[in-house]
């Protein structure tokens, strides 16, 4: 499981209608993070690259996903600084694939 849901269970009383919406919202943030992550990173802005890693680590620790969290956390360091440039694309990549999986794991979970 890349997705741990007792979060958002815990805070909306288990409404099954409030976590749809918040799967829904995540699946939007996360296409909006796949078309603006690569773009930033191609125009090699990393001021830019940075508040987009902080804005999705929220999205990823709402749905659980800490491992992923920590990654987006590393990222939003490293652009903020500007140090290992070469480690963006592949940190960039494996969020984007593993919030992909994790799509498709909320939604078998909640149809």
């Amino acid at each position: 499981m890349i997705t741990d849901l007792n979060y958002l269970k815990s805070m909306s009383g288990g409404d099954t209608k409030f976590i749809r919406e918040m799967i829904d919202l995540f699946r939007e943030q996360i296409m909006e993070y796949k078309s603006i992550m690569p773009e930033l990173l191609q125009k090699k802005d990393y001021d830019g690259l940075s508040k987009i890693a902080h804005k999705a680590k929220s999205s990823v620790a709402v749905m659980g996903m800490s491992e992923v969290a920590e990654l987006l956390k590393e990222l939003e360091i490293l652009t903020h600084d500007q140090k290992e440039v070469e480690r963006y694309e592949p940190l960039i990549t494996h969020f984007l694939e593993q919030s992909e999986l994790a799509i498709k794991e909320l939604e078998r979970s909640y149809k």
